[in-house]
């Protein structure tokens, strides 16, 4: 059994104008999975849907074997926690310490257990030197960071990060999935919500969505052999597939080129 199991999942902020359409995904305990699609495609509103920040028209959401409904919400955020896009609206406590304590302080973790898990989960995220520290006085990054702490010092099995990186200068984004990687090695559930095709690559499955729907789904080493589908989902393919592809077409790729690039594109 999937440890999340979305069924026929259907939403629309106007009846004219349906996000998500008939959506079904199954993620399995310790995965990594890209959620990828163009801007509008449906993929941030899925991954709301998922945390219970938005009701689904129609269709199912069961995580951990639990179904999402406004009597189990609260239950289903212990379990899964997300990162978003801008670490700005994020941020909710006055300092760091503060925002590492919002979320074990609604879930009535004891005092002393709050305090070690503080400490403990800032130290983990490399922020241990800013916990008094004012988000005025933070990174992108760092603020990124001090929001994973806070979503593992509750002992969430999944992070959902919607389009995390967007914001960050090319070092931090690059610190981000490096810190990211380590976490799926640790054995949490990732899901990455995304158009970055480069940034995808990192996960173990890809998920396309394209305008509200499910388009492809596979493994990275499946889907990269098929570059047309990319373009057709409305996303655009990393360097070295724009070069594989167009060779290809020109009949000019060998074997052996072909397999560079790949690999050139999985190894980012």
């Amino acid at each position: 059994m999937s440890y999340i199991d979305i069924q026929n999942l259907n939403f629309a902020y106007h009846p004219k104008r349906p996000i998500l359409k008939n959506v079904s995904l199954l993620v399995d305990k310790g995965q990594w999975i890209a959620i990828l699609g163009h801007n509008g495609s449906g993929k941030s509103t899925l991954a709301k849907t998922m945390v219970g920040l938005l009701d689904p028209d129609s269709g199912t959401i069961v995580i951990d074997g639990i179904t999402l409904s406004g009597e189990t919400v609260y239950e289903i955020r212990k379990k899964i926690g997300i990162v978003f896009q801008n670490p700005d609206n994020q941020f909710v406590g006055v300092t760091v310490r503060d925002d590492i304590a919002f979320g074990m302080e609604n879930l009535g973790f004891p005092q002393a257990e709050m305090l070690k898990k503080i400490d403990f989960y800032a130290e983990k995220v490399g922020m241990k030197a800013y916990l008094d520290k004012e988000p005025a006085e933070l990174s992108g990054g760092q603020k990124q960071r001090v929001a994973i702490a806070g979503i593992l010092a509750m002992q969430m099995d999944v992070i959902i990060f919607d389009e995390a990186t967007s914001m960050l200068d090319p070092t931090a984004r690059k610190e981000l999935m490096d810190y990211i990687r380590q976490l799926h090695n640790e054995g949490l559930t990732i899901i990455m919500i995304t158009h970055d095709i480069e940034e995808a690559l990192w996960a173990d499955r890809l998920v396309i969505v394209k305008n509200g729907e499910i388009f492809r789904q596979g493994s990275r080493e499946e889907l990269l052999k098929e570059p047309d589908m990319f373009i057709e989902a409305g996303l655009e393919l990393p360097v070295e597939l724009q070069i594989s592809n167009a060779l290809k077409k020109r009949n000019l790729l060998s074997l052996e080129m072909e397999e560079h690039l790949w690999e050139s594109s999985l190894k980012k």
